[in-house]
């Protein structure tokens, strides 16, 4: 059974559309991505998840109760991490932690865990929030929203501020979460961070679901890149390549998407004053540009 299941969701601002027709679902254990860049939909879709807005047609089902209103015996299971996160800044952070529990049921369970995998003192915990740095205010919207182990964490750009060192800290707190069986969604627009941590992975274009696979299977899709190195002293005229398209070219050196035979086009190169020839395994920058270049993905 899906952890979270989104079937036909549609929610508009007027003429602006922010999401239509989404379908996905998320698996128990998994840690899911869900990617694309500013003004995709991204937040839109997470809200409506989170019952801080409501679809205007569609549905959403989480932990097999569809969700209706308030859901507050559902919400009790899920950790939340907004995109844009404002705590309470008068308060200490100890403080802001311990308000935040009091509306979970039972001790927050990975409180200590959590505050020693990002670092932060206790001495940082007793300072006023709005004494404290971005990256120490957004370790404390990390830790109020997973302390309590939920079964379900939706994280809204969660590394928004952190170092690269927390970066790793916080891909390492999500891959226990794994462990433990519970589930992640996880926004982002940051490609490696998705492609580090992430199975699964849903692109989202203008509203709209454009792939949603597996990192490896929309690997296995993508065209791959040719990149041809010229002897300088003979020619520095990118070579047209049959079944190749040139993508840019920088001095010697020139970058092709790759759409035909590569033994077509190795011989050709054959005839060319080549230095050096690189075909790199694509990764998910290389997705995701395909499917946001291309006017017809």
């Amino acid at each position: 059974m899906p952890i979270l299941e989104v079937l036909e969701l549609a929610k508009s601002y007027g003429s602006v559309v922010g999401v239509e027709g989404l379908t996905l679902s998320v698996e128990e254990g998994e840690i899911f991505g869900f990617l694309g860049p500013n003004g995709a939909g991204k937040t839109t879709t997470i809200r409506l998840v989170m019952s801080l807005l409501h679809p205007d047609r569609g549905s959403i089902t989480l932990f097999g109760v569809p969700l209706r209103g308030e859901a507050a015996s559902v919400r009790q299971r899920i950790g939340y991490l907004p995109g844009e996160f404002r705590p309470y800044v008068e308060m200490t952070g100890v403080h802001f932690l311990d308000y935040m529990a009091r509306f979970r049921a039972g001790a927050p369970k990975l409180r200590a865990d959590l505050l020693d995998r990002l670092e932060l003192a206790a001495a940082t915990l007793e300072r006023p929030i709005k004494h404290l740095s971005h990256g120490n205010r957004q370790k404390l919207g990390i830790v109020q929203a997973l302390e309590h182990e939920p079964d379900l964490a939706v994280l809204d750009e969660p590394t928004l501020g952190l170092d690269p060192l927390m970066q790793e800290a916080f891909y390492d707190i999500v891959r226990l979460l794994r462990e433990r069986g519970k589930c992640v969604f996880l926004s982002s627009h940051v490609l490696s961070e998705v492609e580090k941590v992430c199975e699964r992975v849903a692109i989202i274009r203008d509203g709209s679901l454009v792939a949603l696979e597996s990192i490896e299977a929309l690997k296995h899709k993508c065209p791959r890149r040719l990149i041809v190195v010229l002897d300088a002293t003979v020619s520095s005229k990118a070579p047209l390549l049959p079944g190749a398209r040139l993508l840019a070219q920088h001095g010697e050196r020139s970058e092709y998407r790759v759409d035909g035979d590569v033994r077509a086009i190795l011989q050709e190169l054959t005839t060319c004053p080549v230095r050096d020839v690189i075909l790199p395994e694509p990764d998910l920058e290389d997705v995701f540009m395909a499917y946001y270049q291309d006017g017809d993905a």
